[in-house]
């Protein structure tokens, strides 16, 4: 069979298949013995013709040798594209129509679609605008939209005919429901503009309608009602400036007319959580010291504003809130203490106290006064101290000798510089993160001056007086000595890297990192010090699994934790007595907390300034040289609020953590939490939650916390004392379900932390759950 195609040349078509083209009529003739010559051969012969004279020629032909032979046709756009996409093409559309808008570059066929313009819709813009409920179809919409191609699409005359005829039909649909027909309004003008919209009404939700109404007008009420799903519309500022203005005055108002407690309760229901300006704002409140700052209202405010977690500079700000509360005074010290219970009172009392007032910027003279108590009592018993009591960190570690001599495994001592106890809780964290659990803590008191020639000096070798020369030599032949077995002393991090098979039994690491960070000003960083140090943390944690996992002790490691002494921050502000010009005089060395002094001005020095200082005098203590020690918060140079300085005998600077890690031995199988009642969760409502907690382990579960995440309920913790092995327990929480509340969220999320085996763990579950809105009563006013 020979079939001739004719195709007027100006469509440009060359996708129809062919085995001869002819293009003009200089070739008509041998393409007519081509054809001759498969007739008479009887070959099958397919002939695209692109010249109009050639193809009546070739007519001509196919009339003459008979259908049976020649099948000669003439193409059309219509049919041509009918053919591709498997749908019939209505007569409104000619084929100057489809020429013009490009059509003929279409090879999809089509997939379930029942009309010729739902095939346009779907094709270039959307399966949405084959819906009826079009409008609220926001999450398909968001998908489908990229500006680009929607703009080239309406550049294609016939595709943008259809398109207004699509929203014309589905307007007409729409008659009486206004909040719909605002929607489509908006669809109309643009993708971009219905999802600017959306935006502002995602951010206005949780707001009165008033807000609302001023930006949108009363059909705001209505379109709140359609409950539309808002979760994927990204949150646009630009050109959404009249909400935000809104929201701004409606937050300034709240603020001026309500109490800070008040302020804070409203505002964490009200805002939306995706602005900074209303984070900023909570925040301000609850450092504003007008309010008690309790865990649960840190944990609000970390729900609320969890969308912003993704700037780092605002997940630095949400990750120190914890720092922010409150904690009470500490009790008045007792003269006639010993040195157990005045570090009891340092670190439960003094320490978080003292912590808290530097985190909310409160530092003042009254709680140097305070300190100096402490430091009075142990500069007036240091002597004795000193030579005697397990509890000074030299001691402390040499006592732990045998531990080190009995232990089957390796040993890694770290030795952290300037370790500061306010940030013990991030190295612990971590190190649990790494498997590593602590068996042993204590606090001991460090060498006296809390400088490093001193301190480390002493600590690390285990005596009281500190040596001279290198530490490598001075801590290999003290320990070589002691213990029995080699060891290696490790200046940084990265020669514990390279550190490959057990050649040693005992490593001690020299850590530094912490201590060039803390007397960094955290205000020339731009990063808090608590996240640099968690930034080290993370990463000498780290250090230590791979240590353990190069050296195949990943199960028999012992890890040795201790700082040479502690840091304070003092604001250049506070109460300072001391004369710098006279004491400048005498110093040879001079620092913030602490002077160099050699023996004639030791003895030239009056008694007078025994009031300002604590005087060290080498001839009676094991120090190197005479130190003058300013007391309280004194000091000899001006300091920078926003660094850390030591050298002095304050709590902070003087009490350090020796503490004992091994790895993990056992790890807990998940604990399984059920929702028993209610089968829904009413939105708006206050509520009884009955949850059950399984224990598969074959080890009781100990002093467990359930704390509920899910910014859906709140609730405070629940705190249970034990689940036996292989136990089931109810919890009863009291919980509230905000009004605004997403109905759409099908997970609890709750964060477990408990003892297992002695050892802390911590869980994050999640659990199907099912919300529900109160019912509402409609009733028309005619009817009354």
């Amino acid at each position: 069979m020979i079939s001739i195609t004719s195709i007027p040349a100006d469509l440009g078509i060359s996708s129809v298949p062919a085995d001869l083209t002819i293009d003009s009529t200089d070739e008509y003739i041998a393409g007519y013995r081509r054809i001759l010559k498969a007739i008479q051969t009887n070959d099958s012969l397919r002939v695209r013709v692109h010249n109009r004279k050639v193809a009546g020629w070739l007519k001509i032909m196919a009339l003459r040798y008979g259908q049976d032979r020649i099948l000669f046709n003439t193409f059309t756009v219509r049919s041509f594209l009918e053919g591709r996409i498997g749908l019939p093409i209505p007569e409104e559309f000619t084929e100057k129509d489809m020429i013009d808008s490009g059509l003929l570059d279409l090879n999809i066929p089509a997939s379930g679609q029942l009309t010729f313009e739902d095939y346009i819709m779907d094709v270039f813009f959307g399966n949405f605008l084959n819906k009826s409920d079009t409008v609220a179809r926001v999450t398909e919409i968001i998908a489908a939209y990229e500006p680009e191609q929607w703009q080239a699409a309406l550049k294609r005359p016939l595709i943008k005919n259809i398109l207004q005829h699509r929203y014309r039909r589905l307007s007409a649909g729409l008659q009486g429901q206004n909040a719909e027909l605002q929607l489509l309004k908006w669809l109309e003008q643009s993708p971009e503009i219905y999802i600017r919209n959306l935006s502002a009404l995602k951010l206005l939700r949780t707001y009165p309608d008033e807000l609302g109404i001023r930006v949108f007008g009363h059909v705001y009420r209505e379109i709140s009602q359609l409950s539309l799903d808002l979760r994927r519309v990204p949150i646009i500022i630009r050109e959404n400036e009249k909400t935000l203005a809104e929201i701004r005055l409606y937050i300034r108002q709240m603020i001026s007319q309500n109490d800070p407690i008040s302020a804070f309760d409203e505002l964490l229901e009200q805002t939306s959580g995706y602005l900074e300006e209303e984070m900023r704002t909570v925040v301000d409140l609850l450092r504003s010291g007008k309010m008690e700052i309790t865990h649960r209202q840190v944990e609000r405010v970390l729900r609320k504003f969890s969308y912003l977690q993704s700037q780092p500079h605002i997940a630095q700000e949400l990750n120190d809130l914890d720092l922010l509360i409150s904690v009470p005074e500490p009790s008045s010290p007792q003269e006639d203490w010993d040195v157990d219970q005045w570090l009891h009172w340092a670190v439960q009392e003094y320490l978080p106290y003292r912590f808290w007032l530097e985190n909310t910027l409160q530092l003042d003279d009254e709680i140097g006064e305070v300190a100096g108590k402490y430091a009075d009592w142990l500069f007036s018993h240091y002597g004795e101290l000193l030579y005697h009591s397990n509890r000074m960190a030299w001691k402390a570690v040499l006592n732990l000798k045998e531990k080190m001599k009995d232990h089957k495994g390796p040993v890694l001592v770290v030795m952290m510089d300037n370790f500061n106890l306010k940030y013990y809780p991030i190295l612990q964290q971590q190190l649990r993160q790494q498997g590593f659990y602590e068996q042993d803590m204590q606090y001991g008191i460090s060498m006296l001056p809390t400088f490093t020639e001193v301190s480390k000096k002493c600590i690390i070798t285990g005596h009281f007086e500190p040596f001279d020369g290198l530490y490598s030599d001075a801590i290999q032949s003290t320990w070589q000595s002691k213990l029995g077995k080699k060891v290696s002393y490790l200046a940084n991090i990265m020669e514990l890297r390279r550190v490959a098979d057990r050649r040693h039994d005992v490593y001690f690491l020299n850590y530094l990192p912490v201590d060039l960070v803390l007397h960094q000003p955290d205000s020339h960083t731009g990063i808090t010090h608590r996240q640099s140090v968690q930034f080290y943390m993370v990463a000498l944690a780290q250090d230590i699994r791979a240590f353990a996992y190069r050296l195949g002790a990943e199960r028999d490691l012992m890890v040795i934790f201790m700082a040479d002494h502690g840091s304070t921050r003092i604001p250049s502000q506070t109460v300072n007595v001391l004369d710098n010009g006279f004491y400048k005089k005498h110093a040879v060395d001079e620092h913030h907390r602490y002077l160099v002094i050699s023996d004639e001005e030791a003895v030239k020095l009056s008694q007078q300034v025994e009031y300002d200082c604590y005087l060290f005098k080498r001839t009676q203590f094991p120090v190197p040289q005479n130190y003058l020690v300013a007391r309280r918060l004194y000091r000899f140079l001006p300091t920078n609020d926003s660094a850390y300085i030591h050298g002095g005998l304050t709590p902070e600077e003087t009490i350090v953590p020796i503490a004992i890690y091994h790895p993990f031995m056992i790890a807990p199988r998940p604990l399984l939490v059920t929702i028993i009642e209610p089968n829904k969760i009413i939105i708006g409502t206050r509520l009884d939650l009955t949850l059950e907690i399984t224990n598969h382990n074959s080890y009781p579960i100990e002093h467990l916390t359930l704390e509920i995440l899910s910014a859906n309920l709140e609730a405070s913790p629940v705190i249970i004392d034990e689940i036996q092995k292989l136990q089931r327990n109810a919890v009863h929480i009291k919980v509230r379900c905000p009004s605004s509340a997403d109905e759409t969220e099908d997970r609890l999320q709750m964060r477990l932390t408990f003892k297992f085996n002695e050892q802390e763990h911590e869980q994050i579950v999640e659990t199907p759950v099912k919300y529900g809105a109160l019912m509402k009563t409609r009733f028309n006013l005619d009817d009354l």
